[in-house]
């Protein structure tokens, strides 16, 4: 297995605990969909500098202009990343009508599907020379 996507993974993993923690935490003074959209772009601003400095620190701008491009397409590519994560749980749970401790376990393959969209945009696109 590549090297990149194993530290890749890690840092989506890291991402994740972020995501979680800031949304338990903003959810408790804001509304849930606010919450939520806050905590995300908290996890993807962590999952860029984390990827930033040991995925892909051979792949990365060097100036401060290419610092804000490589940000902005991050940004977009964990967008788009995130829409097979949703679509993949939300056929799992629908489907399957999961409920319970199985609606959580259905986060998984979805979260396995983005994880990988997001490598190949983020390896390709945003940290590509």
């Amino acid at each position: 297995m590549n090297i990149k996507y194993i530290k890749f993974a890690c840092v989506g993993g890291i991402g994740f605990i972020v995501d979680l923690s800031a949304m338990i935490v903003f959810s408790t003074f804001m509304p849930l969909f606010l919450a939520r959209s806050l905590a995300f772009f908290f996890a993807v601003n962590s999952n860029w500098l984390l990827n930033r400095r040991i995925t892909f620190k051979q792949q990365q701008f060097e100036s401060n202009s290419g610092l804000l491009q490589e940000w902005s397409k991050f940004l977009c590519s964990s967008c788009v990343g995130a829409i097979p994560n949703l679509c993949c749980y939300w056929l799992l749970v629908s489907g399957l009508s999961l409920t319970g401790s199985a609606a959580v376990i259905a986060i998984i393959p979805g979260i396995i599907f983005g994880m990988l969209i997001n490598y190949l945009l983020a390896d390709r696109w945003v940290f590509s020379k």
